[in-house]
């Protein structure tokens, strides 16, 4: 669809919105991500002042109405700001999350009681699944397929009569990715291998294929997500299951079983899918192609690439949709004023192949399992491609360990600099359980000093972090407790007639050890 016709169809569903025409809003979310004969015939229908039945084609489908015009206004808050209470927008999608911009914004602008208690009821919606983050990206790239790399169309033969009175219509297309359809089905991998390897259109003509039930089962094989569809399309949705060999879906439907806590087991078999595809196919058992096997390899693999990344001597054969949409850093470098975007195998530099192996099966699966001994160069660079969870699991890694396998001192200036709370306590903790050795190292004085100036016109009454969690960590060492310390000197305090114990009295003998410290250093803390 041009985007022209697009804007006008999703300015005609914000007024539709505003004026509470919910049979206008019904038919115009599903015009928005299909191609450019739906405008035709919304166009046709305007005309004409007739109205066609799209509302079977409509419910049950994931359409993006999560769009915003230039003042940041969605569908839903409009419609929620001019008090018109309606199911629709959030059984499709819509974003209400009282933890989402979105959601606040609607549950703020609401204009009755209703509206509001109705956006707080609703806990689930097909665009944001707060139990499965990486969904987001599965449902973003299935309702944005052209905005997403998207690399093979379906041509349906649609049952004459699903729209009233106009027979004439061309076939509908569907935009799709290859990648995840040969991942998640041993019938699309098949084909894609044999007779579709080089088709960029497929018509399917074995059986007539209702469009509701196509993007139905095109969601399942996306998200996992099995939703209803009307019962006049049930022996359909069977028919179409048994074709394309997905025979426990069609079990779900004939014995209708449909929750979300299946959901979420069908998520688990998607994400256990995409690591298959990542590792056998992707990998190939984690031999890479070297550059003199990839001559002959560059053409029509079975991974169906659109991109491969060299790095240092290696090729990995990639899909942008996944690079671009999982990693902002491939995304910029993809879609960017950058020369990359033009070359068939651009080059990663100062990342090795194993490290590149372990972020590209992040970004494929949403899990990693990362090596000890690349932990650290994987936390790096996990941080220099803006992926957050990865640097956590680096992180967890890394504070599992005993002993650092890095320098400590290195370490440490890594989670300060990366602004990562968790490794930083367990280097302050290593320091602690270590003082001895390091209390005279100038690198550890070096780490008082930084972070007595981190504190903006620090005053001799303020404290300083790092002495602050190095005493926490102390007196978990020697098994201090807090009611016994002096919030003064941070010692143990002494009672008349009652000795401290030993390891107390060690511990007040470390403090003063630092106290020592900082004074040479012209610190108070």
């Amino acid at each position: 669809m041009k985007s022209a016709d697009e804007n006008r169809i999703f300015q005609d569903l914000l007024n539709a919105c505003r004026n509470g025409d919910l049979e206008l809003v019904e038919r115009l979310a599903f015009l928005i991500p299909h191609s450019s004969y739906c405008y035709t015939v919304y166009a046709l229908e305007k005309r004409t002042n007739t109205t066609l039945n799209w509302i079977s084609l409509v419910r049950n489908f994931g359409a993006p109405i999560n769009q915003t015009d230039t003042w940041q206004c969605s569908p839903l808050y409009l419609a929620c700001l001019c008090g018109h209470y309606r199911e629709f927008l959030l059984e499709n999608g819509a974003r209400c999350g009282q933890d989402t911009f979105e959601g606040q914004r609607c549950y703020y602008g609401a204009l009755t009681i209703k509206i509001r208690s109705l956006l707080s009821s609703y806990k689930y919606t097909k665009a944001d699944d707060k139990y499965q983050p990486f969904r987001k990206f599965f449902s973003h790239i299935l309702e944005r397929p052209l905005d997403t790399f998207s690399d093979v169309i379906f041509k349906l033969n649609a049952p004459y009569g699903w729209l009233r009175g106009y027979n004439t219509l061309e076939k509908l297309e569907i935009s799709a990715h290859r990648s995840i359809l040969y991942a998640r089905s041993t019938f699309f991998a098949s084909k894609f291998q044999t007779i579709w390897r080089t088709s960029k259109v497929i018509e399917i003509q074995e059986i007539q294929i209702h469009p509701t039930c196509f993007r139905t089962m095109l969601r399942y094989l996306y998200t996992g997500e099995i939703t209803s569809i009307p019962n006049s399309l049930m022996d359909n949705m069977i028919q179409l299951c048994q074709y394309v060999c997905l025979n426990n879906l069609a079990e779900r439907y004939k014995n209708k079983r449909i929750n979300q806590d299946l959901d979420k087991v069908e998520f688990k078999k998607l994400q256990n899918d995409l690591v298959k595809f990542f590792k056998n196919v992707l990998l190939e058992d984690k031999q890479y192609y070297v550059e003199t096997d990839y001559n002959n390899k560059m053409e029509f693999t079975e991974s169906q690439h659109d991109i491969c990344i060299r790095v240092e001597d290696e090729y990995f054969n990639c899909h942008k949709v996944f690079l671009t949409e999982r990693c902002e850093y491939f995304k910029a470098m993809f879609t960017g004023p950058f020369s990359e975007k033009l070359l068939r195998s651009p080059r990663v530099s100062d990342c090795s192949s194993e490290v590149f192996a372990l972020i590209l099966e992040f970004i494929y699966t949403d899990k990693c399992d990362i090596p000890e001994s690349l932990a650290c160069e994987v936390l790096i660079k996990a941080d220099m491609y803006l992926l957050d969870k990865l640097k956590s699991i680096a992180s967890i890694v890394l504070t599992k360990l005993s002993e650092p396998l890095e320098d400590i001192y290195v370490l440490m200036r890594t989670a300060i600099d990366l602004n990562i709370v968790r490794l930083e306590q367990w280097c302050c903790r290593w320091f602690a359980e270590h003082l001895h050795e390091v209390i005279e190292d100038q690198r550890f004085l070096d780490f008082i000093c930084e972070s007595a100036h981190s504190i903006k016109k620090r005053q001799e009454t303020d404290t300083i972090p790092f002495i602050d969690d190095l005493r926490y960590w102390l007196s978990k060492k020697y098994s201090v407790l807090e009611d016994d310390i002096d919030k003064r000197s941070g010692k143990v305090r002494e009672y008349d007639g009652e000795e401290i114990t030993d390891w107390e009295a060690e511990y007040n003998l470390v403090l003063e050890k630092i106290e020592q410290v900082l004074l040479s250093l012209d610190l108070n803390a």
